[in-house]
């Protein structure tokens, strides 16, 4: 049902007379005040909520409501980024207009595991904006920050530019740099800064390839870009400040393996322990693909379906 937000999923005792396994407790998700539980009950239940929607709800079941106790301690490891970094330009001439067509119609090989595509975003969506600032390099956040003051102060017009001046859209072009290198991190439920301290999903490094800002080679190509163009080289800002990448493509987080103990789901992404339920997402993807993942998880979810058939069949 759409509009609604799923809260647990409950096994049942088997025998049920309509065959079913599962309760699928919900409730609206845009109601502003009085939000009724809602439930259905199911034989099969497929999570593909996202990588992080459906961890959310699995860390959820599997920790708050302890619906799903048995869930696999492998939930929330091999997180990764597609190793990726969002870079982009903002014209300085007005009389340019990148926001009508196709949002990425090309992409280049910089090199042998490296790609970078070309992104534009409609007219009206300026508040976009805000989720970029000045490109700088660094050890630290307190070196950064300077760094990206000092670039406000001295270039003042092409602050305006990016974050003031209307039309960002109509002048902005983002480019997605992404690479097959691996990297991963893990993901568990609880409390930070970032959750407003409330229990959320919260990141741990992976010590052994921890995702890092991005490749020299990528903002090379920015660089370029932005002069061919007259354009003001812009990147994340929390990537600018902190020297941690933004994605566009989260990934993993429920690992295949032979066993709970060594994965969250089996070669048929029906998930360890709970018989019907299974998770067909972006949360299985086992590598960074180095380019959009939509047509990777597309190829995932029809595997996933002929073998779910199969399954569901015996």
């Amino acid at each position: 049902r759409a509009e609604c937000l799923v809260r647990d999923i409950r096994p049942l005792a088997g025998g049920q007379d309509d065959g079913a396994r599962y309760i699928v407790a919900y409730r609206s998700a845009t109601a502003l005040m009085v939000r009724h539980g809602r439930q259905v009950r199911a034989r099969n239940v497929i999570v593909a909520a996202g990588a992080l929607g459906t961890l959310r709800l699995l860390f959820r079941c599997r920790d708050v409501t302890r619906s799903l106790p048995a869930l696999s301690p492998r939930l929330g490891d091999n997180v990764r980024t597609n190793s990726e970094s969002i870079l982009g330009s903002v014209s300085r001439p007005r009389d340019v207009d990148y926001s009508k067509g196709v949002a990425i119609t090309s992409i280049i090989n910089a090199d042998a595991v490296t790609t970078v595509e070309p992104v534009r975003y409609p007219a009206g969506s300026d508040f976009m904006r805000f989720l970029s600032g000045p490109l700088t390099d660094g050890r630290g956040f307190p070196s950064r920050a300077l760094r990206s003051l000092a670039q406000i102060v001295t270039r003042p017009l092409d602050f305006l530019r990016t974050h003031v001046v209307p039309g960002w859209a109509e002048r902005a072009t983002v480019l997605l740099v992404m690479q097959t290198v691996d990297n991963r991190m893990r993901l568990r439920l609880g409390r930070g800064w970032l959750t407003a301290f409330r229990r959320g999903l919260v990141s741990r490094p992976d010590e052994s390839s921890a995702a890092s800002g991005s490749p020299e080679l990528g903002r090379e190509v920015a660089r370029r870009f932005a002069q061919r163009t007259d354009g003001v080289l812009t990147g994340s800002i929390n990537e600018g400040l902190f020297g941690v990448p933004m994605t566009a493509h989260i990934l993993g987080g429920c690992p295949m393996g032979r066993d709970a103990g060594d994965g969250v789901v089996d070669v048929e992404c029906a998930v360890h322990g709970y018989p019907g339920l299974f998770v067909v997402d972006g949360s299985i993807v086992p590598a960074n693909p180095g380019v959009n993942p939509s047509l990777t998880i597309t190829a995932l979810a029809e595997y996933a379906a002929e073998r779910i058939g199969e399954t569901v069949g015996r």
